[in-house]
């Protein structure tokens, strides 16, 4: 069983001066981040210095959907500032990246449909793996306002899987992909739910924001004023769900 590690070693730890350098911003900057929740120091010292990983940072520049793609294929390490650990964790983060994207002029007509999509997807994967995550619990969920991109990932059973508890015929993961995105129906059952990914296709279809949203071997592309549904097999299947939102 492949297992999340959240620790590192004391001398992976950089000052707050060699992440400004890395990153290319101020050491004020980086504070405001802090405050702000967009980027978070993993420690503060002794002397109240504020200390980040190497690694953290340069995830953090890095692309983010490679990192939970390869977190969800191999168990690839990351780092905490990526990782919810269960539900509360994520609608913290959650709000905080509300927070952000409402003081960016150009999306105030949209930043409220970004974060029920970004909310919607991330809830899935709690509600419908709660008690049964196969390996590591909780999903990736990381943003880059700048490339105006979200992702997210979980390491859990699945859409297939989910679905067919309540529908048992489903025989592929791109069946089960569009019987989510298309009909009113929960793993969840007798639950009244099931609603939420139709919510996610209706407000893209009708906004400037795009999906990709792989699970097992199929891959789903979603964009503004797209009717019929984009779905294909992936060369790489994997267990779980993995979606990277732009705008």
């Amino acid at each position: 069983m492949l297992l999340y590690k959240l620790y590192m070693t004391e001398k992976d730890l950089i000052t707050i001066s060699d992440a400004a350098e890395i990153l290319g911003v101020s050491v004020d900057t980086l504070r405001r981040w802090d405050k702000s929740g967009k980027l978070n120091p993993i420690k503060t010292s002794d002397a109240g210095y504020r200390l980040y990983y190497k690694s953290q940072i340069e995830l953090f520049l890095n692309d983010l959907f490679s990192a939970a793609k390869n977190w969800v294929l191999k168990g690839t390490e990351i780092s905490s500032e990526f990782y919810c650990s269960n539900s509360a964790v994520f609608q913290t983060k959650l709000t905080q990246m509300q927070d952000i994207l409402a003081e960016v002029k150009e999306l105030i007509p949209i930043f409220p449909l970004i974060v029920a999509v970004t909310g919607e997807i991330g809830n899935n994967s709690f509600d419908h793996n709660l008690g049964n995550w196969p390996d590591t619990p909780g999903i990736f969920f990381a943003y880059d306002i700048h490339k105006r991109n979200i992702v997210l990932a979980d390491r859990g059973l699945g859409i297939l899987t989910t679905l067919k508890r309540v529908k048992p015929e489903l025989n592929s993961d791109v069946k089960a992909v569009e019987v989510a995105f298309t009909e009113i129906i929960s793993g969840r059952s007798p639950e009244s739910r099931g609603n939420g990914l139709k919510f996610v296709r209706k407000i893209i279809a009708e906004n400037p924001i795009g999906l990709l949203f792989q699970t097992g071997n199929a891959e789903l592309i979603l964009t503004e004023d797209s009717n019929v549904l984009d779905i294909k097999s992936s060369p790489k299947p994997f267990r779980g769900c993995l979606a990277l939102i732009t705008f």
